[in-house]
């Protein structure tokens, strides 16, 4: 699978912080992408085939669907849903460097991704279901419970604000020439 590397404002992540938790595998990334080593993907789905599947469910998507809507007319950039990685992607926005994802469309990309797992190629990739319709309903429950929508670089920027992570001045490697 092609790893594309994203900006935090293209990512919708979930809302599972705070509390950040593990303070030490954040510093642990950030010590690899300082590094200038392979940092393992982050999993994303497109926002339309996500959205498509949010509608499905009609009385739940309701719930939350104004919320979505004025997420998505804020953020214009916002293109992919993350499914974890919170630790990774907020360790490469703090050093300004752009995230590395594996992008998911369906059940042969899941597939490829637990083979990368069972390879172990792929490590704590979570979220991943055992095919695209679970992995799906599983991020729709999420939403469905949370009804909170905000992009990597604002979940980042809370992190900071909350004290649990903080902004560091150093020189940026360009994470894109490693993979």
């Amino acid at each position: 699978m092609e790893i594309f590397f994203l900006n935090p404002k293209q990512l919708i992540a979930m809302r599972d912080y705070p509390p950040l938790h593990s303070p030490k595998a954040f510093v642990a990334y950030q010590k690899k992408f300082l590094a200038g080593e392979k940092v393992e993907p982050v999993v994303v789905i497109p926002s339309g085939l996500v959205i498509e599947h949010l509608k499905k469910n009609t009385d739940r998507f309701n719930t939350y669907r104004q919320e979505l809507e004025r997420f998505l007319d804020q953020h214009p950039l916002a293109a992919y849903f993350m499914l974890g990685g919170k630790h990774r992607s907020a360790a490469a926005t703090i050093l300004g460097l752009k995230i590395p994802c594996l992008v998911v469309h369906n059940d042969s990309d899941v597939n490829k991704i637990h083979a990368l797992m069972a390879d172990g190629k792929l490590k704590g990739v979570p979220s991943v279901g055992k095919d695209f319709e679970v992995t799906l309903s599983e991020l729709e429950q999420h939403y469905f419970e949370n009804k909170v929508f905000w992009s990597m670089d604002e979940k980042t920027k809370a992190m900071v604000d909350g004290g649990d992570i903080s902004k560091i001045k150093t020189r940026r490697h360009k994470n894109e020439n490693l993979y």
